[in-house]
């Protein structure tokens, strides 16, 4: 029977939980608290060029490989992706952080094949965001007995829940009584170090350009946008200097000169995950709060997508 479901956050996991939920049938509201689809798939906007937060590369897109199956049921293969340069996601600058679980997640698919996509994480998102009934602006203020309040006064009711925001996140606005002891392994988990981000804007024609990426030393990853946006990023885990980071490109890539620059430190990877046990299920002690993200499973693109398929399977509709 057709049920109504909200979805908090528009995300890549939020929106694949609204692709999959609204083909069922279901009646899927998406509350996203900026006036863009994507979450971290969303470029920041610099004096009008869009730089990518958390959408670079995918590993494992060729035919029959993980992220493949999954994004061909979501029908997302026809967009305009392009295979990139060959080192580029392998070695993976977090071959020195993390688990090994983590690890072994991140580098096989990008050592069977690494793609890009012509207009980055926007194009993703806003293909999965189209047919959907997304409701921009909505911040999420409060959830209670299934229903959520936006500070901006809008609420909003629906049978199944579904947050895509973190975990911490989504208990802290939680008005309904929680079980403790959920709420106790939640604590111990570990957040992740998430990015430390220089976007440049080169002098054209400094240094050649590469759709693939450069790694130095596994800590420092140099990652060439589309070339038209002239952006190179340079991307490392936890904190950054961004001095160092710049003085470390220009050794590897002599020539390079940078007009402008700006940092950014962005989320990433939810909780780190040294084993099975250090996963959050979708389904919460409550049984119509459901969670979904890579704050309860394996991170990036690949892990994102699989935990929202497993949480439209976890949903009894």
């Amino acid at each position: 029977m057709p049920a109504s479901v909200l979805i908090l956050g528009a995300g890549l996991g939020g929106l694949v939980c609204g692709r999959l939920l609204g083909r069922r049938g279901h009646s899927v509201t998406i509350l996203e608290a900026q006036e863009r689809p994507g979450g971290l798939l969303a470029p920041i906007l610099w004096n009008g060029i869009p730089c990518e937060q958390g959408f670079h590369s995918v590993g494992g897109l060729g035919p029959g490989e993980p992220l493949e199956i999954l994004f061909r049921k979501l029908d997302l293969m026809h967009l305009p992706w392009y295979r990139a340069g060959a080192d580029e996601g392998y070695p993976f600058l977090r071959l020195n952080a993390g688990s090994d679980l983590e690890r072994d997640h991140v580098l096989k698919p990008y050592s069977q094949s690494v793609w890009r996509l012509h207009g980055g994480g926007a194009a993703l998102a806003q293909e999965l965001a189209r047919d959907l009934d997304v409701r921009y602006g909505a911040r999420v203020a409060a959830i209670e007995n299934q229903t959520v309040l936006c500070e901006d006064g809008r609420s909003f009711s629906a049978n199944v829940i579904v947050s895509a925001l973190s975990p911490r996140l989504t208990m802290s606005l939680l008005k309904d009584h929680m079980r403790p002891s959920y709420l106790r392994r939640m604590d111990k988990l570990k957040e992740g170090p998430g990015f430390f981000i220089v976007h440049c804007l080169l002098q054209q024609g400094c240094v050649p350009w590469q759709s693939g990426a450069i790694f130095l030393d596994q800590t420092l990853m140099l990652h060439f946008a589309e070339q038209e946006t002239g952006i190179l990023d340079l991307i490392c885990f936890g904190e950054g200097n961004p001095e160092d980071m710049l003085r470390r490109a220009s050794e590897r890539l002599p020539g390079l000169s940078v007009k402008d620059y700006f940092t950014q430190k962005a989320p990433g990877y939810g909780f780190q995950k040294n084993s099975a046990i250090d996963y959050l299920p979708p389904q919460t002690p409550i049984p119509w709060l459901y969670l979904t993200g890579q704050g309860i499973g394996l991170h990036g693109i690949l892990g994102t997508t699989v935990s929202a398929f497993n949480t439209c399977k976890a949903i009894p509709l």
